[in-house]
C-alpha cells in the first residue's frame, strides 16, 4: 500500500504535455469586425458550423481559415464547430526569412553601368574564356653569323561564347620547327594551331587536326591534316541517330609503306625509303604504324621500338629481337609538298535501336597538278613534260643559266670538243679561271 501510494506521488511531480487526439474544435468567436482569424491552421471543407445561424450568413475560406460575414449576427460572439488539418496548406517552406537577416547586411545602391550593358548585349561574350601561355622573343649572334632574331608562342584558351558555345583552342608558333622525339609514347609538337567550337550535338574543328577512322572494314586511315571537319549528331530516340562528318583539308605529307625482312641481330637503325625511293626525307610525327609478323607494335624506349623523324630511321628495342625470318611493316607519312594534295571525306552512320546500324563513306585524295609548291614550271618546261610520254631515259631538261666568271663560284663553260674518238657539242667544262675551258681540265657529260 506505501509502495503504490509512493509511485503515485512521484508520477504527480512530472509534468504531462498531453497532445490533442482529435483534431475537432469548438469554441467562441467574436462579430466585431467584418473578418475573423478563426484558426492558425487550414479547416476541412463542409466540416464548419455555426450555431443557430445559416451558412449565407459568412463566407469561409477554408485554406486560410478566414471568416467573412455576409450579415452580421446581432449578437457580439458566435458558437462554432470544425475540424482542421495537422498544418496549414499554404504555408510558405524556406529556410531563411530575407527580411530578418537583411537588417545585418550593408547593402549597396544599385549602379546602372551602360558600358557593361554594352558589353552584355555584344554578340561575343569572351568573360567566360580562360587563356594561359607564354610569349618570348631571342636574338643569336655569333663571330662568323649575322644576329638572328627567334619567337615562340605558345597560347591555350578555353571557355564559352555567350555562355552557349564552347571553344577549345591551342595555338603553337616557332620560327624554327622542331620535330618531336619519337622515343616517347606521348608526342608533345611544335608549330600547331588548333581551334575547336562545341554545342549540344555539333563541333566544329579547325586549323591542324587528325582524323583516325577504323569504324569501317573497307576504309579505315589515319591523316594529319590543315583545315576544317564538323560533326554533327542527330538523336532522333534514346537508342536511335544519325552522325554525319565532314572534312576538307590540304595533306601535310605522302602516304607510302615499307615492307621488308629483318637483318640477322641487327636491331637498327633501319632506313626508311619514300614512294620513289627516296632517302632523305622527314617522317612526320605521330603518324608510323610499325607491324613485326602482322602484330602492331608500340613506340618508345621502355617497349617495342624508337624512330628519328628527322633522319627517317627506326630501331627496335631488346623487348623485339629481330631476326632475318622477322617481317617489317612500316606504314607513315612524309613531308613532300610538290603538289597542293587536297583530302575530301564524308563519314554517315545512322543507328536504329539495338537491330540495325548503317554506315556510309566516301574519301578522295587528289594532287593538284597546276598547283606546284617547290618549283614552278614554265610553259615551255609544262610542254616538254607533256610530249614526254613515259620515256623516262630523255626526261632531261636544261636548266643552266648564264653566270659572270668569279673566284668564289664552281662554274662550268658549255664547248664543242672531241672527246673518246667522238665529237660532242654539249661537253661542260669545270672553270678554274677565264681561259679553263682551252686546257679541258676536267669533262662532264
Amino acid at each position: 500500500m506505501l509502495c503504490t501510494v509512493f509511485c503515485q506521488v512521484l508520477r504527480s511531480q512530472v509534468p504531462v504535455t498531453k497532445k490533442p487526439t482529435s483534431n475537432l474544435r469548438q469554441k467562441w468567436i467574436h462579430t466585431r469586425t467584418d473578418r475573423v482569424q478563426v484558426d492558425s491552421l487550414s479547416i476541412i471543407p463542409n466540416t464548419f458550423s455555426i450555431a443557430a445561424l445559416s451558412d449565407s450568413a459568412y463566407h469561409l475560406d477554408p485554406v486560410n481559415a478566414v471568416l467573412t460575414w455576409r450579415k452580421k449576427p446581432s449578437v457580439d460572439s458566435v458558437f462554432v464547430t470544425y475540424r482542421v488539418f495537422p498544418s496549414k496548406l499554404n504555408a510558405v517552406a524556406r529556410k531563411f526569412n530575407f527580411d530578418s537577416i537583411s537588417n545585418y547586411f550593408l547593402v549597396q545602391p544599385f549602379v546602372f553601368d551602360n558600358n557593361k550593358a554594352r558589353a552584355e548585349d555584344r554578340f561575343f561574350n569572351f568573360s567566360n574564356i580562360t587563356y594561359n601561355g607564354s610569349f618570348g622573343r631571342g636574338i643569336s649572334f655569333g663571330n662568323t653569323q649575322d644576329a638572328v632574331v627567334t619567337s615562340n608562342l605558345n597560347l591555350q584558351l578555353s571557355g564559352y561564347l555567350s555562355d552557349s558555345i564552347e571553344i577549345a583552342a591551342a595555338i603553337t608558333d616557332n620560327n624554327i620547327p622542331i620535330q618531336p622525339d619519337g622515343t616517347t609514347q606521348q608526342l608533345n609538337e611544335f608549330d600547331r594551331i588548333f581551334l575547336q567550337f562545341k554545342k549540344n550535338n555539333w563541333q566544329l574543328n579547325l586549323g591542324d587536326i587528325d582524323i583516325r577512322q577504323n569504324q569501317n572494314y573497307f576504309l579505315n586511315f589515319y591523316k594529319r591534316l590543315q583545315g576544317a571537319s564538323f560533326d554533327f549528331t542527330q538523336p532522333f530516340s534514346k537508342h536511335s541517330y544519325n552522325r554525319t562528318l565532314v572534312s576538307g583539308s590540304v595533306a601535310k605529307g605522302k602516304f607510302t609503306r615499307n615492307i621488308f625482312d629483318g637483318q640477322e641481330g641487327n636491331q637498327g637503325p633501319y632506313r626508311l625509303q619514300g614512294a620513289n625511293n627516296e632517302f632523305f626525307f622527314v617522317v612526320l610525327a605521330g603518324t608510323e604504324r610499325v607491324y613485326i609478323d602482322g602484330e602492331l607494335l608500340q613506340r618508345g624506349e621502355d617497349r617495342d621500338y624508337v624512330i628519328n623523324y628527322n633522319t627517317a630511321e627506326i630501331t627496335f628495342m631488346p623487348t623485339r629481337m629481330i631476326t632475318k625470318d622477322r617481317r617489317i611493316q612500316v606504314e607513315f607519312e612524309y613531308a613532300d609538298r610538290n603538289y597542293l594534295n587536297a583530302n575530301l571525306y564524308l563519314y554517315d552512320e545512322a543507328k536504329l535501336n539495338e537491330t540495325f546500324k548503317l554506315r556510309l563513306a566516301a574519301f578522295n585524295n587528289s594532287d593538284a597538278k597546276n598547283s606546284p609548291i617547290n618549283q614552278s614550271l614554265s610553259p615551255q618546261q609544262k610542254s616538254f613534260l607533256g610530249f614526254l610520254g613515259d620515256s623516262i631515259n630523255h626526261a632531261f631538261y636544261p636548266v643552266s643559266s648564264i653566270d659572270t666568271f668569279s673566284v668564289g663560284k664552281i662554274l662550268y663553260k658549255k664547248i664543242d670538243t672531241t672527246f673518246n674518238g667522238g665529237t660532242h657539242d654539249s661537253i661542260y667544262v669545270y672553270s678554274t679561271h677565264p681561259d679553263s675551258a682551252k686546257y679541258n681540265l676536267s669533262f662532264i657529260a
